[in-house]
């Protein structure tokens, strides 16, 4: 099963993304899907993650156990 992600990042930085993404997997098709997935692969598997980073992020009336909530509740 497969996901879709969506973000908004800066152009300059998804021009770097890419280049570097095709050059690494040698201008072939997926080479920009591919990378991706190593990237959060590396990320995930770090066990490290700055949650002080993320606080603030959404902007909602709700607490974070309700957003929780909310989210697994759409899952099923």
């Amino acid at each position: 099963m497969t996901e879709v992600i969506k973000a908004e990042i800066k152009s300059a930085l998804a021009r770097k993304f890419r280049k570097l993404a095709m050059e690494k997997h040698k201008y072939k098709k997926g080479a920009v899907k591919t990378a991706l997935e190593e990237l959060i692969k590396r990320y995930v598997s770090s066990g490290e993650v700055d949650w002080k980073v993320l606080r603030g992020s959404i902007k909602s009336k709700m607490s974070s156990v309700e957003l929780q909530h909310k989210v697994w509740s759409t899952i099923d």
